[in-house]
């Protein structure tokens, strides 16, 4: 294991300098070339700052560090919330990390919680392969929220996207509707993906072959439901129903027909996902799959301060939560 010595001699600094490198101290006086080194030769050996060191002083920071892939997505807005609310009597602050789906930011943001000497790390939904957070070698309690753990040791508490997914089309079908369309998230995101292959399943294994067109990005934005309602409704075959990859495309999708002349459900009936605050109050209401963030947050907190006041050394299998969704059926279908 890398030490701060390996590194000094590694880019041919001083261990001060490496130190201060770190922890941004007098990084000014530093020439570019010499900060360069120092975070090649940081790079080239996977090193990490000793946070069990700090930990064995007895000075813990009380502070736990989140790493989340998109903010301006509602659902991991009330997520933060769940966290902050479990969070409330224990004394600990969140620091927070957007990394906007982006594999390299999300990695810098592993680097600077720790070496901001957080006490534990919330990672919500992004979308490194697990083997490479593995190689990150991080040195304080991890738990993994909605996304999946793996073979890995780290622990994990997730919603079952897929069979969400699966009874939203299901029930679609069932209801008569021939044509359905998907309206997706963003396939960086494992949630998205599997979303939409729960989509093609329940079609095939009710005797429809998707088709390409209409599967359309939607971003798990306004914006993008919007514009991917519009091209679907330019196809010469229009759908017939919708299921979009979250609530904020589907109102988007919504916003599009409504100030087109369409009616919802006459014309076109649309499914979301996530259930956040307004889906019930948009006209019509939207049906969409509910997912129980707040116990998702709860439970994933919960692990982690479990696991923050574990003995230094002492070992444990890794927990896997998966929690179930509920399809919520309202006016829009």
């Amino acid at each position: 294991m890398a030490t701060i010595i390996d590194v000094a001699k590694l880019a041919r600094v001083s261990k001060t300098s490496v130190s201060r490198y770190l922890n941004e101290q007098d990084r000014g006086h530093m020439s570019d070339e010499t900060k360069e080194r120092i975070k090649d030769a940081i790079e080239q050996l996977n090193y990490a700052p000793n946070n069990a060191a700090r930990s064995l002083k007895g000075k813990a920071s009380k502070v736990i560090g989140l790493v989340i892939n998109d903010l301006a997505n509602p659902f991991f807005l009330q997520m933060i919330q769940g966290i902050e609310t479990e969070l409330r009597d224990s004394g600990y602050n969140i620091l927070m990390c957007d990394s906007n789906l982006d594999i390299n930011r999300e990695i810098e943001c592993l680097r600077m919680l720790e070496q901001r000497r957080i006490d534990g790390i919330l990672i919500v939904g992004v979308n490194l392969p697990v083997q490479h957070l593995t190689d990150l070698n991080i040195r304080v309690p991890v738990v993994l929220l909605e996304r999946d753990s793996g073979d890995s040791q780290f622990d994990s508490v997730k919603i079952d996207n897929y069979s969400g997914a699966y009874a939203a089309v299901k029930y679609l079908i069932e209801k008569g509707y021939e044509g359905i369309a998907h309206i997706r998230g963003n396939q960086a995101s494992m949630m998205a993906v599997q979303r939409k292959e729960a989509y093609q399943a329940a079609l095939r294994e009710h005797g429809y072959e998707p088709v390409k067109e209409y599967e359309v990005d939607g971003h798990y934005t306004l914006e993008g439901g919007y514009s991917a309602m519009e091209q679907l409704m330019q196809l010469k075959e229009p759908p017939r129903a919708v299921f979009c990859a979250n609530d904020m495309s589907a109102i988007g999708a919504l916003r599009y027909l409504s100030l087109n002349g369409y009616k919802v459900p006459e014309d076109m009936a649309l499914v979301g996902y996530d259930d956040i605050t307004v889906a019930s109050l948009v006209t019509p209401p939207l049906t969409t799959v509910r997912q129980p963030v707040m116990e998702l947050a709860k439970i994933g907190t919960q692990i982690l301060l479990e696991r923050m006041e574990m003995k230094e050394g002492e070992t444990y299998p890794p927990k896997s939560v998966v929690l179930k969704s509920e399809l919520l059926v309202r006016d829009s279908t």
